[in-house]
């Protein structure tokens, strides 16, 4: 399920109307696949799946999808005028932050439902597919200097969604933000095996399971390492503090890309949200 709120949130920030509604058609599709590779689900726990994320998808697109347009609105007008103040971006950081909270909670009866229907099997082949895959993010991680290269240049894409390109200027301080505020890779692999053991506690009956991942799904930070936690905060402080910066470096070119930007994503999410 957090795959699927990864998508929307993406496709939201980055893509045209119909990419974005070709995206939303087909993320019930896309998590179904995701939740086979972790699970080996059956063809009757697909159908039921699917038939559920299709509902839980609609009410995000009719409840959440217009909230986020308006927020697009809110800022754009703060970028045009001019009237972007630490203040009020903190308030819309934190607010984007606060978007996979408010998520959540809309896929956890699907969740639950899903999860009574597995088998001792399928918990199993779960457990051991995640941590062969946390496994393997730690190896990775290990290479700072590549790790760096990546993480740069998803920056960099991200940029040029919104303002085309980085000033010399800029694009130093994209460097300095790298080096004094890298993301905390290996925080997030040990708090991957830090939920894990949570959940392979609750196994020990169907219902502290199904308990778990109804949490979980309401507030998944209840259950993370604290360490992990404290490391994420310092993350999102240093990572305001450079898009703020960014922001207010922007020269009259990249004010009016933004600008254009953030009006089309809004009316995107808008046609959306009204469709039948």
């Amino acid at each position: 399920m957090k795959k699927l709120l990864a998508i929307i949130l993406c496709f939201s920030a980055t893509v045209s109307c119909s990419k974005l509604d070709v995206a939303v058609s087909w993320a019930d599709t896309y998590i179904v696949s995701q939740v086979d590779d972790y699970f080996d689900i059956k063809s009757t726990q697909r159908k039921d799946l699917k038939e559920s994320l299709k509902k839980d998808i609609e009410k995000i697109r009719k409840e959440q999808f217009p909230l986020w347009a308006a927020e697009l609105r809110r800022f754009e007008k703060d970028v045009r005028d001019d009237t972007l103040n630490e203040a009020s971006f903190h308030d819309y950081f934190d607010k984007t932050l606060d978007t996979s909270k408010k998520i959540q909670p809309y896929f956890a009866d699907t969740a639950v439902k899903f999860i009574s229907t597995t088998t001792p099997a399928q918990l199993e082949h779960f457990e051991r597919t995640l941590r062969k895959n946390n496994v393997e993010d730690e190896k990775k991680i290990q290479n700072g200097k590549k790790t760096r290269n990546e993480t740069r240049k998803k920056y960099l894409r991200w940029v040029e969604m919104w303002i085309d390109s980085l000033s010399k200027d800029q694009d130093q301080l994209l460097n300095q933000h790298l080096d004094e505020n890298p993301f905390p890779a290996l925080a997030l692999v040990k708090n991957k095996n830090y939920v894990l053991e949570k959940f392979h506690e609750a196994r020990k009956s169907p219902e502290s399971l199904k308990n778990f991942v109804r949490n979980y799904y309401h507030n998944k930070y209840q259950y993370a390492d604290p360490d992990y936690q404290k490391a994420l905060v310092s993350y999102q402080a240093g990572l305001e503090k450079f898009i703020y910066s960014l922001i207010k470096s922007m020269n009259e070119k990249q004010k009016k890309l933004l600008s254009e930007s953030l009006t089309e994503k809004a009316s995107s999410l808008e046609r959306l949200a009204a469709k039948d």
